[in-house]
């Protein structure tokens, strides 16, 4: 009966979006093709972001060419009548969810919890906050990663099943004060629970959190809404401050479910920037283990569904929806758009492909943005910055536009353990990766192994003064550059999320970073490049930062040195990557077997709203 009804949901979303947009050129994008020779460009001249609030009008008017903000239902038939925009919809990898402080006293309970999550009324938030533009969600794995288990699991909070929510508190001694009328805490004492969510989202964060509160006083607990300062909740979320309950988006660019661990472990739960809801549980840590350290699909699908089915018995977060997101751009003056399953139409993809419809080079494109909070690539917690540091620094590889691994600096690798080479020792993995000879920073200086090879030791390092960066590299057990173009990451154990945890890292100039005289380990959260001029900002991308007014607009501009810039302009691509090709699969099957080498051709945070 669910599976129907969760076909029949989805399918009603789609028939809506296309009977609604027949008339324009719509695009979702369920698949994506993308062109073979990906790296290569850019082929426009800059790239301008603009702090724009009314961002729809700006992109009616055309003072802006592409969107960072969603779509909102009200807004859609405005721009769907425009011939000139585009609209990209699909289901969001990611949610809007109600994060639980599972360390103070009664929410620590977690029957109060589960209670709670029975009362909350996910069907209510569908229709009446998102318009029908969303789905109900329990999971804590968003529906689109292929390891949630949403459609296995026993039972469902999606509708308003109070009746369960007070049964379940009144057994477990929630008493009603005959005085007030409100529920006691088991050990007889009055509380109350404020709700919080970002005054910069009234309608949506602020009306969830109403429901939330609906819910709470039909279970007779005295409950409150308050709207703060997005910046000062996140602050006490990831210093680990008081709380009761707060409303926020989680946005995934990957498919990989490792942050299970580190999300919601016992280990993390006073851990800066981890565990948020301050979650513990034996049970679910005893499956941590096996997760981070399994070898094979199957382990880790066993051990990732156990963890999905605990937290959703003991509910530290109620997702309240997971939604279809929709962008708009202008078509008017450019072509070559690539939709991001990652990162959205203006994403570094289509800034690397685009171009003039009337087929010249140049050309500077406008977007819609809102201000970054920091360039400090350790420190980003939002896309506004990291949407542009993505198009300012390397890494060993991409996400492509399918989330699938993309080379980027790295040009082969071969992965060992023992039983490919006696030299590995017992237990270890070894990753060995060359990179290309042509990349350069932007002083100049030349972009080679011993940078990579430092950049993780500087990780893995910083990690001891706080740097979270580190977290995922505590496996690392040497990083070395033996040839200039060539460096070498060995792990001290073997595990199936040991490539993602290296691959998608920015790499940094060992000449600026280093410990001794440069920013140093102990200086990983002090370097404030952009804001504070001192600061030294060395990149290699397809773009440099060359103007900005903090506030206003920050201005990229083309870098010529660029490793993969284009030798004519502009492209005229008639070939596509289908990826059926399955890199996880060839990646972690070394692991078990013989040595693979792979060669290649020609990688919340929150998102956006943050809701």
């Amino acid at each position: 009966m669910y599976n129907d009804g969760r076909r029949r949901c989805c399918a009603a979303l789609t028939v809506f979006m296309i009977l609604f947009m027949a008339e324009s050129p719509a695009l979702s994008i369920a698949s994506v093709d993308f062109p073979s020779d990906l790296n290569v460009g850019p082929f426009v001249n800059k790239v301008i972001y603009k702090m724009i609030g009314e961002q729809v009008i700006a992109l009616q008017s055309g003072e802006i060419d592409f969107m960072t903000n969603y779509v909102k239902p009200q807004e859609l038939a405005a721009i769907d009548e425009d011939p000139d925009i585009s609209i990209i919809s699909a289901l969001r990898n990611g949610y809007g969810q109600i994060t639980i402080n599972c360390a103070k006293y009664p929410l620590n309970v977690s029957a109060f919890r589960r209670s709670f999550a029975f009362a909350f009324d996910k069907t209510r938030v569908t229709t009446e906050i998102r318009g029908g533009f969303s789905q109900e969600h329990d999971s804590m794995v968003p529906y689109t990663n292929s390891w949630c288990i949403e459609d296995e699991l026993p039972y469902h909070y999606y509708t308003a099943q109070v009746e369960i929510g007070n049964q379940i508190l009144n057994d477990t001694g929630f008493t009603i004060d005959p005085a007030s009328g409100y529920r006691l805490a088991p050990n007889g004492s009055l509380f109350s629970v404020v709700v919080e969510f970002p005054s910069s989202s009234m309608e949506i964060a602020g009306g969830c959190c109403q429901i939330a509160v609906d819910a709470l006083q039909a279970l007779h607990i005295n409950a409150e809404t308050r709207a703060g300062g997005l910046q000062e909740i996140v602050s006490r979320l990831t210093y680990h401050g008081d709380y009761d309950m707060v409303f926020y988006g989680r946005n995934f660019e990957t498919d990989d479910v490792d942050w299970l661990a580190y999300e919601f472990g016992s280990e993390y739960a006073d851990m800066q920037y981890m565990n948020p809801a301050n979650f513990a549980n034996d049970t679910y840590d005893s499956w941590i283990e096996q997760l981070l350290h399994s070898i094979s699909y199957e382990k880790v699908h066993e051990a990732s569904a156990a963890m999905q089915l605990i937290l959703h018995e003991n509910v530290p977060r109620v997702v309240a929806y997971e939604n279809l997101e929709i962008e708009g751009y202008r078509i008017d003056k450019y072509t070559g758009q690539i939709p991001d399953l990652g990162r959205w139409i203006g994403s570094q993809w289509t800034l690397r492909k685009i171009h003039k419809i009337d087929g010249t080079g140049g050309g500077t494109v406008n977007i819609g943005f809102k201000p970054p909070e920091t360039f400090n690539i350790f420190l980003i917690r939002t896309d506004y910055a990291g949407d542009i540091l993505i198009n300012l620094y390397p890494s060993l590889y991409s996400r492509a536009p399918d989330i699938s691994p993309w080379p980027y600096l790295a040009k082969e690798l071969l992965i060992e353990t023992h039983a490919d080479n006696q030299h590995v020792q017992e237990g270890h993995t070894r990753f060995t990766i060359d990179i290309i000879t042509n990349a350069t920073w932007s002083d100049g200086k030349p972009l080679t192994a011993d940078d990579v090879a430092f950049t993780f030791t500087y990780l893995f390092e910083s990690l001891l003064f706080g740097n979270p960066a580190g977290l995922r590299l505590g496996d690392l057990a040497a990083a070395y550059a033996p040839t200039p173009y060539r460096a070498v990451l060995e792990f001290f154990t073997e595990s199936y999320w040991h490539f993602s945890n290296f691959a998608f890292e920015k790499i940094i100039p060992r000449h600026i970073f280093n410990d001794t005289g440069g920013i140093g380990y102990k200086g990983w959260n002090k370097w404030n490049p952009v804001f504070n001029p001192e600061d030294p900002h060395i990149t290699s991308g397809p773009f440099e930062l060359t103007d900005w007014v903090i506030g206003e607009f920050y201005e990229l501009s083309v870098n010529p040195s660029f490793c993969y810039y284009p030798v004519s302009t502009p492209p005229t691509p008639t070939t596509t990557t289908d990826t059926t090709y399955n890199f996880h699969l060839v990646l972690y099957g070394s692991l078990v077997g013989a040595a693979v080498v792979i060669f290649f051709g020609g990688y919340i945070l929150q998102r956006k709203e943050l809701i």
